[in-house]
């Protein structure tokens, strides 16, 4: 989707997800500054103020309720938090002063109030061309440079040009650094780094660390390089909350010397790894490297053949949107059924709401798994938008599929659900497919049901008996249902002939 095209709902969905980095990854991460400027350029192009409110029923955008996902979600959460009822963005916002606004936003509530409140927040930060609650942002004057730091160890360039260094010279240069980087001490460079006074000091440690690091996998030391990169995420993890400034450089340096081999390499220890705390581990890291892992860990997961190892990969994608990082989306295009069946259960499992539209393709994928798949993805997505495909599933040609599509239907409790199961229960053949859509109607509990309940919980006529299985899970419904109606109909059948029948309407008697 080009940034033209992004809908208000899906520029909501694009934002909640740029909130959910900044709060794990610093505003100069890669990560995050690729989501933002293309968050900046979407509002751009889009060319109009955008109106984000918080409601009762949750996030209206462009004054349409947006949709529910985990990271819209939170951030409708944390702008509660800081009592904001609304924020407007003007389409020319930026990238940057976008990530002032949500780093701000970020903030922890007594922080926030304490600056009083977040358009304070945000006019100290610099931010610019939004609005909360209506009131816009007049950022802070801003500061001027006194001027550039002496750097002691700077080295000057005589005046009469460049210093010309022989081979010997450069030889002597290199050994000396292969010496030095040999006996480096890791763990007093790590305690260094974590007790530095300034963050001069810090920055020289950490430069230390980045060099040994980039050594040891240049020189075939791939265990050392990789033990060094997971202590260095250990120590980033330790220091959040307390030292964010020293966190953030430590995550960037990670980042610098994950090149795609050290990336590959972390993809497949984490593959091999045979308990969750190393599994855990290597997840951690590749969270902390951020979107270029995104790639090595899908092209694992589709070349997998061990199930840990597939399900290892799975986890690792899943962690990755929850501090939303864009997966492969486009992914659920590919040819072959398999690729596609994985990425439908990864944006399944995280219950990614903005992916539903995908699955407008992958429910009439000519694979039934990927269909099968695509069902249950939406039966855990869930909400209102999930509806429309999962009626769709209600006539798959595979009968297995039908009674998924009815059980997701009946677990999104949504009254518009009730229309294409009633409508798929006078055609269903298949007996569980019928018994599954009744139960849906249960769940769903809505009394336009009623009638149609009715008639299958009764013995039929003479030519056409209805199962006593269909009859007993009609009595369970109606009794789901409840109202005067359905309780009729239940004191009706206490005199049927069917014990399997009359069980039933007593039992759901007596739950009432």
């Amino acid at each position: 989707m080009t940034a033209a095209q992004t809908s208000p709902s899906r520029m909501l969905v694009d934002l909640a997800k740029a909130f959910a980095l900044s709060e794990f990854y610093p505003l100069t991460h890669p990560t995050l500054t690729q989501a933002l400027l293309a968050l900046g350029e979407s509002l751009l192009a889009g060319g109009e103020t955008v109106l984000v409110r918080l409601t009762a029923g949750g996030v209206t955008v462009g004054g349409v309720m947006g949709p529910r996902s985990a990271h819209v979600d939170r951030l409708a959460q944390r702008l509660g938090e800081h009592t904001v009822g609304s924020l407007t963005l003007r389409h020319d916002i930026g990238s940057e002063s976008l990530g002032r606004m949500l780093s701000a936003i970020a903030l922890p509530p007594r922080v926030v109030k304490a600056a009083g409140g977040l358009g304070a927040a945000l006019a100290a930060a610099g931010a610019s061309r939004m609005a909360v609650d209506g009131l816009w942002v007049q950022p802070a004057a801003a500061m001027v440079a006194a001027g550039s730091a002496h750097d002691p160890d700077r080295v000057e360039v005589p005046e009469d040009g460049v210093t010309l260094w022989s081979a010997h010279d450069m030889y002597e240069q290199v050994r000396e650094s292969a010496v030095r980087v040999e006996s480096e001490d890791t763990e007093e460079l790590r305690r260094l780094l974590r007790e530095a006074a300034s963050d001069s000091q810090r920055l020289s440690v950490l430069n230390r660390l980045e060099f040994l690091t980039q050594y040891q996998f240049s020189r075939g030391m791939t265990d050392n390089g990789i033990d060094l990169v997971q202590d260095l995420r250990r120590d980033a993890e330790a220091l959040r909350g307390r030292s964010p400034v020293t966190r953030g450089m430590i995550m960037l340096a990670i980042h610098r010397v994950s090149t795609r081999a050290m990336i590959d390499e972390l993809v497949a220890r984490l593959g091999k790894a045979r308990n969750e705390e190393e599994r855990a581990s290597f997840r951690a890291t590749l969270l902390h490297i951020g979107a270029d892992t995104v790639t090595p860990l899908v092209r694992a997961l589709v070349g997998a053949t061990d199930l840990s190892a597939r399900r290892a990969f799975r986890d690792a994608l899943v962690a990755l949107d929850q501090v939303g990082v864009p997966l492969l989306e486009e992914m659920v295009g590919d040819e072959r059924w398999f690729v596609v069946r994985n990425m439908v259960g990864i944006l399944g499992e995280i219950r990614s709401a903005d992916a539903v539209e995908h699955f407008r393709r992958t429910i009439e994928h000519s694979d039934a798994r990927v269909r099968r798949e695509t069902i249950l993805a939406l039966g855990k997505v869930g909400g209102e938008e999930s509806v429309p495909l999962l009626a769709k599933g209600l006539n798959d040609k595979e009968a297995s599929l039908r009674s998924a599509a009815a059980l997701g239907l009946g677990l999104t409790k949504m009254p518009t659900a009730v229309t294409p199961l009633l409508a798929r229960l006078g055609q269903e053949t298949d007996l569980d497919s019928q018994l599954e859509i009744i139960r849906a109607l249960g769940r769903v509990g809505d009394a336009r049901a009623v009638p149609a309940l009715t008639e299958r919980a009764s013995a039929g006529g003479f030519f056409s008996r209805i199962p006593a299985p269909i009859r007993v899970e009609a009595i369970r419904a109606l009794s789901d249902i409840g109202g005067e109606a359905g309780r009729a109909v239940l004191q009706k059948l206490l005199k049927d002939r069917n014990d399997q029948v009359r069980e039933a309407v007593f039992t759901a008697l007596s739950r009432e």
